[in-house]
Order: C-alpha cells, then structure tokens, then sequence
C-alpha cells in the first residue's frame, strides 16, 4: 500500500524544508497543506510554486491531494454571511490554481458545521450552492475536488457516505469524489465496508491516523481505538489501490519526524508496502 502525509504536522517548518523531510522519510507521496506557513493563498510567487512542484516530481514523490485549511481557519462554503462564503470561494479558486502550478490533480473539500441558528438544511444548501462554482472553477483547471466525509460536530450534513453522494448526484460535476478518514468513521460509526461498497471509483483518498472513539486525536495508527487490520482486509477485497495518507494532529508538531517516521512504520507493518 502506498503512504503518504500531510504536510500539517510540519507546520513549525518551511513548505520548503517540510518537503525535505517527508523525502527522507521515505513517504511514497505527500498532501500538501494550504494553510500558513505551507501553500497558502498567494504567499509564495508562481515561479516558486512551479519550482517545488519540479522538485517533488524529480524526488519521486506523488502529491496525493492539495488540502484547504478549513479547521479552525476563517473559511467556510456554508456560512450564510456573504464576506464569509464568497473569501471562501475565492480561497478554494487559489488552491485550485496552485494545485495546478505545483502539478497536483486533486484537492480536498472540507465541509463545516453550522453556525449558531444556521439549520443542518440551511447550511448544506449554502455549500451545494457555493460548492457549484468551485466546481465549475475545477473543471476549468482539470482539477478533481473530493468531499471530505466527517463526523458531527465536525459537520453535521456531511456525515455518511450517502450524504457525501447525494451532493455529488444533486450538482452533477464529473470531477467530484469522496475523501474518507479513518479517524472520523472511529467516531462516526459509519463501517468503511459499507462506506467502500456505496463509493465504488468515487474514492479519491484515505486519509489514516487514529483516536480512542471518543475524541478526535489524529493519533499514530495503532495508538488508539480503531481497527486497522479489518481495515486492511475491507481494502483488499474492494482492490483499493490508491493512497493512505497520515493526517497527524498538532500535538505530534514539536517533534514530527519522530511522530512521522513511527506513523509510516506503523502503517506498513499493518498494511503492507506499496
């Protein structure tokens, strides 16, 4: 199995300098973070992103996803304040465009909860509504965007496989997928057999890191609750053979090479190598 990181973990590093550690690592592939001090906005100039899309590739690394920060960033596709959404489409149009500069073919789409008075319903309509034009923006640059589903209180109209579907058939963009996080079916409930069966080749990515079923930790697989090995057994009889990507939370950041190189180890013993 193939395995990538994200590029969060090394936030305290330059993107720079973080794409040299995942290198000696020795990731198969890297999802490279969009917010500060990584691939945000505009900070770095065209030439700079093109030139750290031309060292990955002659690494041999493979830039699984570009992923939006959303989680506790001011960015959200469902806000009903009109500053909020539009910003928030207007961020996902610059990922978009430096996925395309850096030679990535995927990037995620984070879904929100609600605001206060903001009904499930309501705010799955701001995101379809919204999500619409980021679509239309994607297929421009022949770029793939995939839904993350996650668990309430993360969202609370994105929580199944089902929902994530419903949305894709409801716009009818041929370029949407599904993201699945292991973590976020911990504590969801949601089995990922059922999860890979509803999916089919609408799976993007897999995003891997673990907790106890109670709080989301994004903790070193094996150092929580969630069953690895079954999830191995789910991927082999679906003949997944895309990327597993480690998604380590910010309290592996003060020593993430550390946290990086046990992670990797960790999930090819489970798994297998790619």
């Amino acid at each position: 199995m193939k395995v990538s990181t994200v590029t969060s973990v090394l936030v305290h590093y330059t993107l720079d300098v973080a794409i040299d550690k995942v290198i000696s690592i020795g990731f198969d592939g890297v999802d490279i973070w969009c917010g500060r001090p990584h691939l945000f906005r505009r900070d770095l100039s065209e030439e700079a992103v093109s030139a750290l899309g031309a060292k990955i590739k002659k690494s041999g690394l493979k830039i699984v996803t570009i992923m939006p920060a959303f989680y506790r960033y001011p960015f959200s596709l469902s806000s009903p304040v009109e500053s909020i959404y539009r910003d928030s489409i207007g961020y996902m149009k610059d990922c978009i465009d430096n996925a395309k500069l850096i030679g990535a073919e995927n990037v995620l789409v984070v879904p929100m909860s609600c605001v206060l008075n903001q009904t499930p319903a309501e705010a799955r309509r701001m995101f379809v509504r919204n999500l619409a034009e980021v679509c239309d923006y994607a297929e421009q640059k022949h770029i793939r965007l995939g839904i993350e589903v996650l668990k309430p209180p993360s969202c609370n109209f994105i929580t199944k496989t089902q929902d994530a579907l419903d949305i894709m058939n409801e716009l009818k963009s041929h370029n949407l997928g599904i993201v699945f996080d292991s973590g976020e079916m911990n504590l969801s409930g949601e089995s990922f057999d059922s999860a890979l069966d509803l999916a089919g080749d609408s799976i993007i990515n897999i995003h891997i890191n673990d907790n106890d079923g109670v709080s989301d930790t994004n903790s070193i697989p094996g150092e929580g609750s969630f069953n690895f090995h079954a999830l191995g057994d789910t991927l082999k009889k679906y003949n997944y053979d895309g990327f597993l990507s480690l998604e380590l939370g910010y309290h592996y950041s003060s020593n993430p090479v550390a946290a990086l190189s046990k992670a990797i180890t960790a999930t090819r013993d489970i798994f297998g190598t790619a």
